[in-house]
């Protein structure tokens, strides 16, 4: 009764409808802020005592380290459950408004179920807005020093790190080159088992040159232990190290090293137009760049998708089935997403469909559940 009074002086008669936008955006956001700090802190403790014995056996390790992984860990965390946290806080606001009949009173002052979540889908834009720059200026790095880090086995003072594609081919003019390892560490960067196929108007291999290992620096290549393969006369000849005469730039070769979801969307989009370029499939590289924009926004949906757990008389019953299924619902959202995310990559299904056929599909789902309820 005492909620049921203070959610009626909000209204005051509707002459102040912005005051009742605030109480329920206010709603809202401190449910959303009580649960992502409550479960990403039990995920963060039940991970961190998963890792603790690996981090501390790390060569150098000391105490404070665990609380370094704490730090790198903690931003995927945020990023990862923010949607999901999103629907949690909509069923919970949703649902205690319709259980203290706040929905029936602003129903009964003209308010329609889109009027009535709007102030929480403007909170949402807000969070998903938050979530894009949070993701492109911290999880993404945050994300590959973890990996390093963990690759290196927690071991102290790693230097930064390098980025290494393996297995590489390039064209260079007419001909092809191959390269067992790419590994760039600052300007530095190293071709391990290099192989240049030499062919000649007709694309036919004429000779192999083949070098231990290459290295660019200082803006040209140079090519160490280097030997040539004549495939006329079948002659192996010897050669001293060798400046290569090529105008391959580096980035060619470390694009395939990049993690999309390590490399901030600039840097992802610079990846794929240099692939474009050499004729590599990008579908993988382009699903993750749509995705970049689609798992913030996929916030939007969580307001829409509570509205069923909120529309309907809670003396009607079945107020838990339509939580559940809001749950479900929201469930099938992500799993539905990551089948879609790995259609796009492995290129059964065109990055733009694999990215936003999911979201699109339960928006308008989430749309149809509200204007059924209206009628």
């Amino acid at each position: 009764m005492e909620r049921f009074i203070k959610f009626s002086s909000h209204l005051g008669g509707l002459l102040d409808p912005g005051s009742l936008d605030i109480y329920l955006a206010k709603l809202f956001a401190t449910r959303y802020v009580m649960i992502l700090v409550g479960l990403v802190a039990t995920l963060q403790m039940l991970d961190l005592l998963s890792e603790s014995d690996n981090i501390l056996a790390g060569e150098g390790a000391v105490y404070s380290d665990l609380w370094h992984y704490v730090t790198l860990r903690t931003p995927t965390l945020l990023s990862l459950f923010s949607p999901f946290v999103t629907l949690l806080a909509a069923i919970m606001c949703l649902a205690g408004l319709n259980v203290h009949s706040e929905i029936v009173i602003m129903k009964a002052a003209g308010w329609s179920a889109f009027r009535i979540i709007m102030p929480m889908i403007m909170m949402s834009f807000l969070i998903a807005c938050l979530h894009f720059v949070f993701t492109e200026t911290v999880t993404v790095d945050a994300k590959a020093e973890l990996r390093n880090w963990k690759e290196n086995k927690y071991a102290a003072d790693l230097p930064p790190a390098p980025d290494t594609v393996y297995d590489t081919w390039v064209n260079d003019g007419n001909n092809l080159i191959k390269a067992e390892s790419a590994n760039r560490n600052g300007s530095i960067l190293l071709l391990d088992k290099v192989t240049q196929y030499i062919r000649d108007k007709d694309q036919r291999i004429t000779s192999l040159i083949k070098a231990d290992f290459a290295v660019y620096r200082d803006g040209k290549w140079t090519m160490f232990e280097v030997r040539e393969f004549d495939i006329r006369t079948l002659k192996v000849t010897p050669m001293e190290n060798l400046v290569w005469d090529t105008d391959i730039p580096p980035e060619r070769f470390i694009a395939l090293a990049l993690k999309p979801d390590q490399v901030n969307l600039q840097r992802l989009r610079t990846a794929i137009a240099q692939l474009e370029k050499e004729g590599h499939n990008t579908a993988s590289f382009e699903t993750m760049l749509y995705q970049k924009f689609v798992s913030p926004l996929s916030t939007l949906l969580m307001p829409l998708l509570a509205g069923l757990a909120a529309f309907g008389l809670h003396r009607g019953g079945g107020l838990f089935g339509r939580i559940a299924l809001t749950g479900a619902m929201g469930f099938g959202y992500f799993v539905i997403n990551n089948l879609f995310i790995a259609l796009g990559q492995y290129g059964a299904v065109p990055p733009v469909i694999a990215a936003w056929l999911p979201f699109l599909l339960f928006f308008l789902t989430g749309i149809s559940f509200i204007l059924l309820t209206e009628e």
